[in-house]
């Protein structure tokens, strides 16, 4: 079974052909999600529950998965069991080949979706390495990777439209950018901003300032993300943002801090194969910190730990000169944002 893109699993889906086996993983779990229950609902339709629907948690019982993937459907075409995190590590070695045989003979009349949204792995471990072969010979894999603002900002406008009413690709992507490109706040917010505004109206920036609330932590990871990018116009322009709020620099600081903070661990986590999900696990992240946690790991491989160690140097500098010395806070604390973009 091969690899797919989102646009080929989208049209295996709407073909209603489909494979017996998915396996779903990846960064981005809202899309991971969505697509085993874009499965489920394209065989079920609207029906809320159906006795040929399975649904687990972790890794089952194989003696007992065969038996389910084996048996027919009761008065349908397909039955459908949906495996939430299964742990690829966690299956012993001694069960690969039963295993393998479960994945090799499930009927077409079974389809069987594995979908990981809270639990990772190493790419290091060989047992790992076996298993991913094993599922990309017999299952269709597809590897849903993190967004873009302008892809989030696409799918806003999607949603927005479907439920008739209006945004302005600008506006769609300013959403993304203030919920740090995390699919799975923009999706909440998005809906929220739908119930407010009327049938037919528009979804305004003045809508948007007064209905998502601009939480500080995410105003600096996204002023992080531009000045990973290089990207001095939108860094000056968040920092402007901040001041006009009448945020002191101190507090700025020390979640620019915790940000890159977090860069370091993910970096390190990283070149040690350690998974997202184990460093947030690790950590205690949950919710939005989560969120930004798989964000940061992804970002970590492009950077240098020099580079992360100098802006650590550089904002504890500045910390220490705000809270020691009389200064210019507002301009220190651009020299900083400037001082790191420049490295």
């Amino acid at each position: 079974m091969p690899t797919v893109t989102e646009a080929q699993l989208i049209s295996n889906i709407k073909s209603g052909k489909f494979s017996p086996v998915y396996f779903f993983y990846g960064e981005e779990s809202f899309l991971v999600k969505t697509y085993a229950m874009r499965i489920k609902n394209k065989i079920f339709g609207d029906v809320k529950t159906d006795i040929n629907l399975l649904e687990l948690s972790g890794n089952p019982d194989l003696a007992m998965l065969s038996d389910h993937a084996e048996a027919l459907p009761f008065f349908a075409d397909h039955k459908v069991i949906l495996i939430n995190d299964f742990n690829l590590e966690k299956l012993p070695e001694g069960d690969f080949e039963f295993f393998e045989n479960i994945l090799k003979n499930v009927p077409d009349t079974t389809v069987m979706v594995f979908y990981l949204t809270g639990c990772g792995f190493s790419l290091r471990s060989g047992r790992v390495k076996k298993l991913l072969e094993i599922f990309k010979k017999y299952a269709v894999v597809c590897e849903f990777k993190p967004l873009n603002k302008m892809k989030i900002g696409d799918i806003i406008r999607k949603k927005v439209n479907k439920q008739k009413r209006l945004i302005s690709p600008t506006n769609a992507e300013y959403i993304a950018e203030i919920t740090a490109c995390d699919l799975n706040l923009a999706s909440v917010e998005t809906t929220k901003l739908c119930c407010y505004v009327e049938e037919g109206k528009e979804i305004t920036r003045e809508i948007i300032d007064s209905m998502i609330a601009k939480r500080l932590e995410t105003k600096v990871f996204t002023l992080s993300d531009a000045m990973l990018a290089k990207n001095k116009r939108d860094a000056f322009r968040i920092l402007d943002e901040l001041f006009e709020q009448r945020v002191d620099p101190i507090p700025v600081l020390a979640a620019l801090s915790t940000v890159y903070s977090d860069y370091y661990t993910a970096k390190a986590a990283k070149d040690k194969g350690i998974p997202p999900q184990q460093v947030a696990a690790d950590f205690g992240y949950t919710g939005m910190k989560a969120s930004f946690a798989a964000k940061k790991y992804s970002q970590a491989a492009k950077m240098d730990m020099k580079d992360l160690r100098n802006a650590m140097e550089i904002i504890f500098e500045a910390d220490v000169k705000c809270k020691s010395s009389t200064v210019n806070r507002r301009l220190l604390l651009e020299e900083t944002v400037l001082k790191i973009m420049n490295g």
